[in-house]
């Protein structure tokens, strides 16, 4: 069902992107593309597109939500992945590949084998194993990583540089909604980082257009046996502006028999929180006045460089070209700004609906 706000796992229960899912499964089934990367602002289906094509294809693979993960500490989450791989491949297999792992301590409980790495070189022996055996098998597995820009802080990208270099039958998925984030997890302007330079196959989910999202939420009705009016369609087209994230939860408040200006005035209210949320964490231990100034100009119009610093100017507040462009880095790589044709914009309608409050 489209209405369904949890992340998809069907294809029929995904609108708009069925033509990304046939390319990222058969890019998963290219033995020669290594790592997948899929990219887009949140709320776009980046996870759903991710959740249905490891459905659609055959091969072992495992799908780590880092933001559920103990993404803080290196050597605990390549523990925790080596774990789901263990879940993922069996017992058997499993202990097979650790008894040929130096610096491995094991014990043998009734509910299978508890492990512990000694030193982190030995979770590079771990896959060098792993990769022998799915090659003896003609298999691969896949590894896919929703949210990979939350491993930036602990230098994972050496992690997935090895991989790439020397293990063929291990297949990375990377999904990321923090756009310059993950361009530096990739090392996309840093020739010195690890994955820099690396053949990337690239996949981005965008907004939906008016007429998308029309079709979207008429689609939607016909499922739970509803119509929707033309003004109705036209109101939530004005107010979601293409995040089918919104819709979706619009489309479901209307499948709980709330009424359509009810259920718009919801999504608009508990959106707003949460992009509001979403925006103070990333405040934390940042000039929050100054970044706040800079997305309410934004919103009235000031949104060319010359006319943010003329802004400044007049605001009597003394800001230098870098500090400005620094600032503009920030939400840009956050994914709380655009820059389209050298004009700044914000990303979430929601957004402006927080920041107008």
């Amino acid at each position: 069902m489209y209405f369904d706000v949890s992340p998809k796992t069907k294809k029929e229960d995904l609108f708009g992107i069925s033509y990304l899912t046939a390319s990222l499964v058969q890019y998963i089934n290219d033995y020669s593309i290594r790592v997948i990367i899929i990219r887009g602002l949140r709320r776009t289906g980046k996870t759903s597109l991710l959740n249905v094509s490891l459905n659609e294809i055959k091969q072992k693979h495992i799908k780590i939500d880092v933001r559920e993960s103990p993404y803080y500490d290196r050597k605990e989450f390549i523990a925790y992945i080596i774990e789901r791989i263990k879940a993922e491949i069996g017992e058997t297999l499993f202990q097979k590949i650790l008894k040929r792992v130096t610096g491995v301590k094991l014990s043998y409980k009734d509910i299978g084998t508890t492990f512990y790495f000694e030193l982190e070189k030995n979770f590079i022996t771990f896959f060098e194993n792993l990769n022998k055996e799915l090659k003896k098998k003609n298999q691969i597995i896949v590894i896919a990583f929703d949210e990979v820009q939350l491993l930036n802080k602990i230098n994972f990208d050496y992690i997935i540089a090895s991989i790439y270099d020397n293990y063929k039958n291990i297949k990375l998925i990377l999904t990321g909604s923090e756009i310059g984030l993950i361009d530096r997890f990739l090392g996309k302007e840093d020739a010195k980082a690890p994955l820099f330079g690396r053949a990337l196959i690239e996949i981005e989910t965008k907004r939906l257009t008016g007429e998308q999202i029309s079709q979207f939420l008429i689609e939607g009705f016909n499922q739970i046996n509803r119509k929707i009016s033309l003004n109705e369609t036209k109101e939530a087209i004005e107010s979601f502006d293409g995040i089918i994230g919104w819709a979706t939860h619009y489309g479901w408040l209307r499948s709980k028999n709330i009424p359509h200006n009810e259920a718009i005035l919801k999504v608009i209210e508990e959106g707003s929180e949460l992009v509001k949320r979403e925006l103070n964490n990333f405040l934390v231990n940042r000039k929050k006045a100054t970044y706040l100034k800079l997305l309410k100009w934004i919103l009235l119009g000031y949104n060319r460089w010359m006319l943010l610093k003329n802004q400044f100017i007049k605001d009597r507040k003394k800001i230098s070209d870098r500090q400005l462009n620094l600032y503009l880095k920030e939400l840009i790589d956050y994914s709380f700004i655009e820059k389209i044709n050298e004009t700044y914009l914000i990303t979430d309608p929601l957004l402006i609906r927080a920041l107008t409050k």
